[in-house]
């Protein structure tokens, strides 16, 4: 694999600080795999990000990076100014700022769609009870799925489970929203209304990362578009010209077999 220039300036109209800084991450498995080869990247405040690539190419293992859920060993993850270490307080603060929802739901199956909602609230930013159930209230009201709020995981949809999961994270208050393949693991008929939250949040000017296959989402919604593959960030350009220019063969080729 050929080592592809990581070090790019941002290719959408960004101004001001980035919220995300990743500069030269390097990763190996406790294998002795080599999954992360010297990535750098920035996300601006307000940027809708989406990063495409091939299985195993890292870009899951890169985003959760950003939240510590992955551990890096060689260059730098600042998120809102504050470097990812070892250090706990910092990933617990990160955390609170980073929100994010993964292929599986992850929601708890014995609690109910309220319950999911309310629990990190009042027990990580130790908001009263009834604040906690407001907010949560008007989320599930925000993404569609009010009238679920006393049901429990189990008898709803993928898709609607996948909407209490981005509520969930919502009720955090992050500052960054991550997603990891959100629409992977559903039913082709679900996809259109969990895609349809994610567009809303992107016009409500949320940073987001999403790695995601969802073409039409990437070219409506995304400021830039990233394809990752062997570990280097391949190449990074606008919607329009990762789509219909690619610069790399390793992108056109990507593109000729999902398009």
């Amino acid at each position: 694999m050929t080592q592809f220039q990581t070090e790019t300036a941002p290719v959408s109209d960004q101004t001001g600080e980035p919220v995300i800084v990743a500069r030269d991450v390097e990763k190996w498995y406790d294998n002795g795999f080599h999954v992360l080869k010297g990535v750098s990247m920035n996300v601006y405040k307000g940027e809708v990000l989406v990063v495409m690539g091939p299985s195993g190419s890292g870009k899951s293992t890169f985003i959760r990076t950003f939240n510590a859920l992955e551990p890096y060993q060689k260059g730098s993850i600042e998120v809102d100014g504050i470097k990812i270490s070892h250090d706990l307080k910092n990933i617990e603060t990160i955390r609170r700022e980073v929100g994010m929802v993964f292929q599986q739901f992850n929601l708890f199956p014995h609690l109910t769609v309220l319950q999911n909602v309310t629990l990190a609230p009042i027990w990580v930013r130790h908001w009263p009870k009834a604040k906690a159930q407001e907010v949560a209230m008007q989320l599930l009201e925000r993404v569609g799925i009010l009238e679920q709020a006393q049901k429990f995981p189990g008898q709803l949809s993928g898709g609607q489970q996948q909407r209490v999961a981005i509520a969930r994270s919502l009720a955090m208050q992050p500052k960054v929203m991550l997603f990891d393949e959100p629409t992977s693991a559903l039913d082709p008929e679900m996809v259109r209304e969990v895609l349809d939250v994610m567009r809303t949040l992107a016009t409500e000017g949320m940073t987001m990362v999403c790695v995601t296959h969802e073409v039409g989402f990437a070219r409506e919604v995304a400021d830039r578009v990233v394809l990752m593959d062997g570990g280097y960030l391949v190449e990074e350009n606008t919607p329009n010209d990762f789509f219909n220019h690619p610069q790399e063969d390793r992108t056109k080729q990507f593109l000729s077999q999902i398009l």
